[in-house]
């Protein structure tokens, strides 16, 4: 399969392989969970995106600024790439009707919020 040329494989180097493996045998992160940490940690990443709690809960200690999907959805408000409230509104419930669990208290908060950044 040809990968878009905009993507870039990067392979985990051998102590962050090692690292991820001893996370996942220790931790209730699966490997994937914690290969996904391990890389981010290793390329010095911005931000570590993931929808799943315990990853969230697990990386966040160890530095990285991670985010979830609606919080990716805020930002790109904020930034201004949504522009339109009933855009970013029909984005966030796509996200509540999409296979995440998403808590009734976060979509209200999020709902709150992007009326607040997209208020005339």
């Amino acid at each position: 399969m040809d990968l878009p040329s905009w993507v870039h494989v990067e392979e985990l180097n051998r102590s962050t392989q090692v690292k991820a493996r001893e996370w996942s045998h220790r931790e209730e992160l699966d490997s994937g969970e914690a290969e996904a940490i391990a890389l981010a940690m290793q390329l010095k990443s911005d931000w570590f995106l993931t929808d799943d709690a315990l990853a969230r809960e697990f990386s966040e200690p160890l530095g990285l600024e991670t985010h979830g999907s609606i919080g990716v959805l805020l930002w790109a408000v904020a930034e201004g790439y949504v522009e339109q409230r009933n855009d970013a509104h029909e984005l966030l419930n796509n996200l509540v009707s999409s296979s995440l669990w998403i808590s009734d208290r976060v979509v209200n908060e999020a709902s709150r919020a992007i009326d607040e950044l997209l208020s005339e």
